[in-house]
């Protein structure tokens, strides 16, 4: 068990030195100068608690302000240090960032505003960012739910009056949700009143229902007479009984020394993994199935519980399972049916996630380990479920937001106004923070086998809890059972013609073009994934065209989320419908993960009479964290075209196995130079290699079950 982690060294401070705060301004606007966020993070965090003690608190506010005044990002760091001093001074200062033209640093203030006392004066502002959506809605929501235990009456009234006058559906279900929170004789009306009115949209009818189930002893008349609705209205009020009924008691596995392990993923998770490459459901889903497959096959390890996001009646069924088996499954219900979620949005649904994971896990029976992945609402709520209830953490840690900034700083495209328009979109300092916070809640930690995931480890802010902290570098890993299953279907021709993808994707290959090879990605739609990205490299350069069929599994094409919309309609923007190139150009959706396996089997072999063999893989993203898909691609014996940030380069060997592209590099050549690969002696065999000595999801479950036996080991 590696014992790698380090203090982050703090100065002394001397809190009534002038020169002592100069110099720790000057630290942090020279971080923003380097614009390397966990210098950034470090020096805001030294001047915060700098300012908390500060004796001459007027002149550190007069410097901040100033400080503020150069641009965006000044003043999102500015904000972080203003909420730590004391005097009312600083609330009043923070109130007016609640009016800042850039969105950041709205959100900013609105999150860092729950650290203070009530201001009469915020609450129009805060309302306005609990209807923007996303972060916003949550920050606002936390702070005036913070706020509402010092002034109830107020909260409500306001929350009450908002409802009076505002007809949007999305606004009025995010009021819904901040008025489930509070326990007010007037608050619990309105929620039975909105409950009730069938003159309301149905998705704010449903935040009702839903914020009912936090409110135990409550409601116990109404609820009944909902659940005789036959709609989801009936479907919501089973599921608010749940939470009234349900209780958490700790794990009891049937053997002493077994764990009942749970895992998480922001997605539509099953056990053939259905909805794979559609809306959320990418990589970490597929692992999580193979992961869980693996894991109970321990001898150590008794059950284990993935927890996914799905609709109502999915959350039902789950719940009305008979028999708790090894592997099971279940649901979280989020989005109120007609309102969508995504990674985007899915912060405001923080309350209802969290309702959602105590009912499964109370359902459930209790747990060993709940291991949390990916800096999102679902490790959020998980992690402040798991804190409640006592249950011990193992937390995944990659170089994530790090990465995204490394990536644009390797292409020389980092500036500060560059920092804030990706902060605006990925919450790149939250996350930031989120991070620190994880590492020090987790009792285990699973370290991605990259340098940069060490070294940002090791530069973390200080916490003396994590001293101890059992920590172990952990590689994730792919199913190869699934892999030889699939190839062994393929060359069974009487076999593969009956696989609807391969059928799908006969009929789809243009007559002229059946004696070209596959250029194959796979993955969500998703600005990130760089679909896009790889649609222009193709169709822009004829040679490449030529060269080869471009296809690309992903996405729901038949019912696509906003994302997804804008991403298809960048790719076709690039290749219009009419255009020729887009006989060469085949979407064939999200599938399951064998049929994945089984098109990249395809890919390889050819078809005779559709396509040619020798296919290659590409992944058009600037940045990848680790790539499964590479992987099983490699296994498969497919060259890969990967991203030369993130995970990629510990198991790509370039101009071997495949070639790795830096962000700024001509992805078109990479491709032309990774064809070029395709008949080099024994590089499959290499690449396979690779992957069975380091990367099989059955070493992963092994250092797994390692790491979560480690505290009981040692009490």
């Amino acid at each position: 068990m590696q014992q790698n982690i380090t203090d982050f060294q703090i100065p002394h401070l001397t809190y009534s030195s002038p020169q002592m705060a100069h110099r720790l301004i000057a630290d942090l606007q020279a971080s923003a100068e380097r614009l390397d966020l966990q210098v950034m993070l470090n020096s805001a965090a030294l001047l915060a608690k700098f300012a908390k003690h500060s004796i001459n608190t007027q002149a550190l506010l007069a410097a901040l302000i100033i400080m503020a005044e150069e641009d965006a990002l000044a003043s999102l760091l500015a904000i972080e240090v203003i909420a730590e001093i004391p005097q009312v001074e600083a609330s009043k200062v923070l109130l007016d960032y609640l009016s800042h033209a850039d969105p950041s640093v709205r959100r900013q203030a609105t999150w860092k505003l729950a650290q203070r006392p009530p201001i009469l004066e915020a609450l129009p502002g805060l309302f306005n960012q609990l209807c923007v959506g996303g972060m916003d809605t949550m920050h606002a929501h936390q702070t005036l739910s913070h706020w509402a235990h010092f002034q109830p009456a107020l909260i409500t009234r306001l929350l009450i009056e908002a409802l009076a006058v505002n007809d949007s559906l999305t606004e009025r279900a995010r009021l819904v949700d901040l008025l489930g929170v509070l326990h007010t004789t007037k608050a619990n009306t309105a929620l039975a009143n909105i409950a009730t009115d069938q003159q309301e949209a149905l998705p704010v009818r449903l935040a009702a229902i839903s914020a009912m189930g936090s409110h135990k002893g409550k409601f116990v008349g109404l609820l009944p007479q909902l659940l005789k609705d036959d709609t989801a209205i009936g479907v919501y009020a089973q599921l608010a009984l749940f939470d009234h009924q349900s209780s958490y008691k700790k794990a009891s596995s049937a053997e002493a020394n077994q764990l009942r392990i749970c895992q998480m993923s922001l997605a539509n998770v099953d056990s053939t993994l259905s909805a794979g490459g559609c809306g959320d459901t990418g990589g970490v889903a597929s692992l999580l199935v193979s992961l869980g497959e693996s894991l109970v096959k321990q001898p150590e390890i008794h059950q284990v519980l993935t927890l996914g996001l799905g609709d109502g009646d999915k959350a039902l069924a789950s719940l009305q399972q008979e028999d708790k088996q090894p592997l099971t499954y279940a649901a979280i219900n989020v989005g109120y049916e007609a309102l969508s979620i995504n990674g985007a949005n899915a912060w405001e649904h923080l309350p209802t996630i969290k309702r959602g994971i105590r009912r499964a896990l109370g359902n459930f029976g209790g747990v060993d380990v709940l291991h949390l992945r990916m800096l999102d609402v679902a490790t959020l709520a998980a992690a402040e479920v798991a804190h409640s209830l006592s249950i011990p953490v193992c937390f995944s840690f990659a170089p994530d937001p790090h990465n995204v900034l490394h990536s644009l700083r390797s292409s020389e495209q980092l500036d500060r106004q560059t920092f804030m328009s990706v902060e605006a979109t990925q919450n790149l300092w939250y996350r930031g923070r989120m991070l620190e916070r994880m590492v020090k809640q987790a009792k285990q930690l699973a370290v991605f086998p990259q340098p940069r995931s060490q070294s940002i480890l090791h530069s973390l802010s200080p916490s003396p809890a994590i001293q101890d902290q059992p920590v172990m570098t952990i590689a994730e890993g792919i199913d190869l059972a699934l892999l030889d299953k699939v190839k062994a279907v393929y060359q069974d021709s009487q076999q593969h013609n009956k696989h609807t993808i391969i059928q799908d994707l006969q009929h789809r290959i243009d007559p002229n073009r059946r004696h070209l090879p596959i250029l194959l990605s796979v993955g969500r739609m998703h600005p990130g994934k760089g679909m896009a990205r790889i649609v222009e490299a193709w169709a822009k350069d004829s040679d490449l065209y030529n060269t080869c069929n471009l296809v690309i599994a992903g996405g729901d094409i038949t019912n696509p989320t906003a994302i997804e919309k804008a991403v298809m309609a960048e790719i076709d923007g690039l290749v219009a419908l009419d255009d020729d190139r887009r006989s060469g150009l085949i979407l064939l959706g999200g599938r399951p993960r064998a049929d994945i396996a089984l098109l990249m089997v395809a890919a390889v072999e050819g078809l005779p009479g559709y396509w040619a063999e020798g296919g290659i893989y590409v992944d058009g993203a600037l940045k990848e964290e680790f790539g499964l898909p590479l992987l099983e691609a490699l296994a498969t014996g497919l060259v890969v075209v990967a991203p030369s940030t993130g995970g990629p380069p510990t198991y790509v060997a370039h101009d071997d196995t495949g070639i790795l592209v830096a962000p700024d590099d001509d992805l078109g050549q990479a491709i032309h130079h990774g064809f070029n690969l395709v008949t080099r002696p024994d590089r499959k065999s290499r690449a396979l290699h690779k992957v069975e000595e380091h990367y099989t999801i059955g070493n992963m479950a092994k250092k797994l079950t390692r790491l979560y036996l480690h505290e009981r080991n040692n009490l």
